[in-house]
């Protein structure tokens, strides 16, 4: 045990100082870890003594991962999306696999063999290429929206290629039916994932969290990680593909968010450790002895699947810079590159120096990439030309944004709030900078712009000057500070409407220039003031009116500070004046089918009827003899009590709880 812990302080210790660098040069951090493990490995300095630890601790990263990539999922979103992401990503993936298979096979190889470095070729780095695109502001750009959907289609055939690799590695020759029997379990293990998703899981979770609590809920989602590894295991899968199958699962239930903020640190620790430990599977001295062909076995590589990943996207009808670009970004091997040549080596397809080769290849090409897209791309755009800035449809519409909503970060209420925006059709952008956050803003298929929402030129580009409302919703305070003056300086008239975590904030915020500053535990609160004037029958215009005074006064009431005599006397107001209260007639209601003089509501309630509208037309102060029905709105005058009263009984025939139900 001692030694573990050795061996992860020193593996924390040297990774550290390498990921700081790599963020400073704004590298990706998995390209820090993969250094990292080098450095530390058995082939360089030693410092790990027991590097089979390290690697069953990988496992563990290996099986977190999968199913953290599984948990972003939505199946039900990518059967919608299927088509658009179909056609491209099968020409990259099938092109690539089929020349690279012919290659190898001129050079000797088997057909199984051939087929692994085809399929290892052809996947790309998700982690790698996000981050550049995100880094360079390309995500909103046709070669950026391209590069992104192959690859989603890589990480969707992730499923198929895992139940494929245990095949090409047995004895037996492979044969089409062999092949059609893993598609088959894999489309038997896809459809397993959509009905228990929709029937069994929901459920279990939803009896979970309503019996029990948060830790409760974590050691669940625990049990059915390991239990689904479990039985793929059994299965004849592998246990990272359980895991895989576990996370899609959970992907399309209620607390698929929560699961995600509980899982997600132990998760990012355990696939650091994994991106270490295959860096410490590379064997210094063996790329020594042949740099120079690696070198060239890496640039060739680099060259053909770029090549290869643009022609498909030129037979995919994209125009060449489009496609040219974004063979540049899908030229690099993958992180599931290398978790597939792991289990290739378990099942005996790959031998340990082939692994070794692919490895130190793999890994020189995911480092080459970060400087490869700095010095390729402009040098693309001067061959092939700059093209206008128009082609996309994002893009136009963009141009045609007014008296909009800018959403200032895609966390969990950003997510809700662009859902409800899309669903009534009121223009809505979002501005994030997280690649995580960004990708799933594009799956969710809502209007998104990279940037920093605390810069000026981002928010120029949003067109805060001409938005209606600006939502921000972000970790920190003082970015939320410095966006919120920016903003009200930029458009002095736009409702700033921020959500903060503590009621410490509001002040701070408010002076910034906030219209209101939401802090989550007192919208508890009103939630529960609201709820209880409610039961009491007091009337929902009331109930608005006095939210809005706990709202105007920043909250004081629930902060402690006692209110002023003014607002106190209009808090006294609005309980004791003459309000207005419509009610919609229904068919099950008391009223419909009489007449004014039947309701008898002055008399019974003290509440007077002044109008009655009817298909937009209104009839003020009706006659006595005005026959209700169904689908009038009635417009009652009258203090509390009375419009209390005067609504029971236009639905029940009473007057209120103490008055006698009269049946005229």
């Amino acid at each position: 045990m001692a030694e573990i812990i050795q061996d992860l302080t020193l593996l924390l210790l040297v990774s550290l100082p390498i990921n700081l660098l790599f963020h400073k040069i704004k590298w990706p951090s998995i390209m820090g870890y993969l250094v990292a493990g080098v450095l530390i490995g058995p082939h360089a300095l030693g410092l790990i003594s027991d590097p089979e630890s390290v690697e069953h601790l990988a496992e563990i990263g290996v099986i977190l991962l999968m199913f953290l990539i599984g948990l972003d999922f939505s199946l039900s979103h990518i059967l919608k999306n299927v088509g658009q992401i179909f056609s491209a990503g099968t020409l990259q993936l099938g092109l690539t696999t089929l020349v690279v298979a012919l290659i190898s096979s001129a050079f000797g190889t088997s057909l199984q063999t051939g087929l692994i470095f085809g399929i290892l070729v052809g996947l790309s780095s998700t982690a790698i290429v996000l981050k550049m695109i995100t880094d360079r502001a390309e995500i909103d750009t046709a070669h950026g929206r391209v590069g992104i959907g192959v690859l989603l289609f890589q990480d969707i055939c992730v499923l198929p290629l895992m139940l494929m690799v245990p095949l090409l590695g047995s004895a037996v020759p492979l044969s089409g039916l062999d092949l059609t029997w893993a598609l088959v379990k894999s489309a038997l293990a896809v459809g397993g994932v959509f009905l228990a998703s929709r029937l069994l899981v929901p459920k279990l979770l939803h009896g979970v969290a309503r019996f029990g609590n948060k830790e409760h809920l974590t050691l669940f989602v625990i049990l059915l990680i390991l239990g689904t590894a479990w039985v793929a295991h059994h299965l004849g899968l592998t246990l990272a593909m359980g895991a895989f199958i576990a996370g899609m699962i959970l992907s399309e239930s209620d607390y698929q968010h929560q699961i995600s903020l509980d899982i997600l640190p132990v998760k990012d620790y355990f696939s650091s450790i994994f991106f270490i430990s295959v860096g410490m599977l590379l064997n210094v001295q063996i790329f020594w002895q042949s740099a120079g062909i690696y070198l060239g076995i890496t640039a060739g590589m680099i060259l053909l699947k770029g090549s290869l990943a643009g022609i498909a996207m030129l037979i995919a009808r994209y125009p060449l810079r489009v496609a040219l670009l974004a063979g540049v970004y899908l030229a690099q091997a993958g992180e599931f590159s290398l978790v597939l040549a792991g289990l290739s080596v378990q099942t005996g397809v790959l031998t340990g120096n082939q692994y070794q080769d692919f490895l130190i290849v793999a890994l020189l090409s995911m480092l080459a990439a970060p400087p490869l897209l700095q010095w390729a791309n402009p040098l693309l755009r001067q061959w092939v030309g700059t093209p206008e800035h128009i082609p996309t449809p994002s893009l136009s519409e963009m141009e045609k944004l007014t008296n909009h909503v800018i959403i200032a970060g895609y966390g969990m209420i950003g997510q809700h709030l662009a859902r409800v925006l899309n669903e009534i059709r009121i223009p809505l952008l979002v501005v994030e900078r997280d690649g995580e956050k960004l990708k799933n803003a594009m799956m969710h298929q809502a209007p998104v712009l990279y940037g920093d929402s605390s810069h000026r030129d981002t928010l120029q580009q949003a067109k805060i000057e001409e938005a209606r409302m600006l939502v921000v919703s972000l970790p920190d305070l003082k970015t939320m500070e410095q966006v919120v003056r920016l903003a009200r300086l930029l458009n002095p008239k736009i409702y700033i409407l921020v959500r903060t975590t503590s009621d410490a904030h509001v002040e701070p915020l408010t002076q910034a220039g906030a219209s209101l500053v939401i802090p989550e535990e007192f919208e508890t609160s009103i939630e529960i003031f609201t709820r209880v004037l409610r039961e009491f029958r007091i009337p929902n215009n009331v109930i608005e009116q006095q939210v809005e005074l706990v709202r105007m006064e920043g909250y004081s009431m629930f902060r402690g500070l006692s209110l002023n005599a003014e607002s106190l006397n209009k808090f006294s107001t609005y309980l004791t004046a003459s309000l207005t209260e419509s009610v919609a007639l229904s068919a099950g209601d008391w009223a419909t089918g009489k007449n004014i003089r039947d309701l008898n509501l002055r008399e019974q309630t003290g509440a007077r009827l002044i109008a009655v509208v009817r298909s937009g037309e209104v009839h003020a102060n009706p006659e006595a003899t005005f026959e209700l029905k169904t689908g009038d709105l009635l417009v009652l005058f009258g203090r509390h009590a009375m419009l209390d009263k005067a609504v029971t009984r236009v639905h029940q025939g009473s007057s209120g709880p103490s008055g006698q139900p009269t049946c005229n």
